[in-house]
């Protein structure tokens, strides 16, 4: 790592810095009184380490009791280090928090909280984040990020305000993913060597879950009776990306009471006894064998589903519900919906053809009984279920 240049990251009237042929960082500051440099192990080689240990150093021996204080008097860098402390470091997403609270430090370095209300200096960091690489939406992400720490200091009553931090304007974006047409979605699910990859895009075609609520689900949220499927657990609160309890049909009903005699462990998305977060080389296999292209993502499978549910006519409302799209005023009621015998019914019975559709490799739409799925085990062993 090259060396550090002094003062390069400062919090109040200390710095980090580093002695000619030694790799660890310093706490460094000007003793006015003996006209010397001042130094103090901060135990680490490692910048980052460095720089938290400096601000939570700072914090410990300066920062007042959290009363309402002007921004003026509260350092940015406290602000976000207790964020990351308090919430940040709690996230799903938490790699990409931290990430972007490093963006902000090295940005704005040794400044106050008011400090931030400097519009012309809110472009430059804009701009400083384009410079990075990081497109409109992460740049937002970002801005999000810093925004909800300062927010939460101002909640918490540490700050008696918070600075206003403008966003970069919404775009249309792009579906993360284009839709498939069935015979597209066949070749998928035929083109999976894997189990637990099969098991994704069946669910991903039964639900039309993010695919983080699939990689997320267990066992224990899926009622093999009745074939609802409790997507957000217990004690998760649940947030703009709703995640519904949705229905299942007969079909893939019938092919997850299978997989569940087969199961690894808790969840349901398991790769050699072991939970599977992320699909990257078994889904680019997938995709491979299946002759599609590079543009179909994890999201397809939801975006597929949309479509799919709206060319067979399903109503928009049950769409939504299906897709957990937030409707206002209607929360305390499908809190019951799924007790409904109708529930989602028209959603259901389009999806579970779709998936009959794609176990069968050798029939097609017009050519018999789709109802058998006969590639994930035969319907000898769906039989015995």
């Amino acid at each position: 790592m090259a060396r550090y240049s002094k003062r390069e990251f400062q919090v109040g009237d200390y710095w980090i810095s580093k002695r000619a042929g030694s790799a660890a960082y310093y706490r460094t500051w000007s003793d006015a009184k003996h006209e010397q440099t001042r130094r103090i192990s901060l135990g680490t080689s490692d910048l980052e380490e460095a720089k938290r240990k400096l601000v939570e150093w700072y914090a410990a021996q300066f920062q007042a009791p959290s009363d309402d204080l002007p921004p003026s008097q509260v350092k940015l860098a406290e602000v976000t280090l207790d964020y990351w402390n308090g919430q940040g470091s709690k996230l799903r997403s938490q790699e990409t928090a931290k990430i972007m609270l490093r963006y902000w430090t090295d940005f704005w370095g040794d400044v106050s909280v008011a400090d931030v209300r400097d519009q012309r200096r809110q472009e430059a960091f804009r701009g400083w984040l384009s410079e990075k690489g990081l497109g409109h939406n992460s740049i937002n992400r970002c801005l999000e990020v810093g925004r909800a720490a300062i927010r939460r200091a101002w909640k918490r009553g540490v700050i008696s305000s918070a600075p206003f931090v403008q966003m970069l304007p919404q775009i249309e974006t792009a579906p993360m993913g284009r839709p498939l047409s069935r015979e597209e979605a066949r070749a998928l699910y035929q083109g999976a060597t894997q189990d637990h990859v099969r098991h994704f895009i069946l669910i991903g075609l039964a639900t039309g879950a993010r695919p983080e609520a699939i990689t997320d689900l267990t066992w224990d949220r899926i009622d093999l009776k009745t074939g609802l499927i409790q997507l957000n657990p217990d004690g998760r609160a649940q947030t703009k990306k709703h995640r519904p309890t949705v229905k299942l049909g007969a079909v893939a009903l019938a092919y997850l009471k299978v997989a569940y005699e087969k199961r690894q462990g808790k969840h349901v998305i398991m790769f050699r006894n072991r939970h599977v977060h992320r699909l990257d080389t078994g889904w680019e296999k997938a995709v491979t064998n299946g002759g599609l292209d590079k543009r179909v993502t994890l999201y397809s499978l939801r975006h597929t589903v949309a479509r799919y549910l709206r060319l067979n006519g399903v109503d928009t409302m049950e769409v939504a519900n299906m897709l957990g799209h937030r409707k206002l005023g209607f929360d305390m009621t499908m809190r019951y919906a799924p007790h409904s015998p109708t529930y989602l019914k028209a959603s259901v019975d389009v999806l579970d053809e779709l998936i009959s559709f794609c176990l069968n490799p050798l029939q097609s739409r017009d050519s018999g009984d789709l109802t058998k799925p006969a590639s994930f085990g035969g319907t000898e062993e769906i039989n015995q279920v």
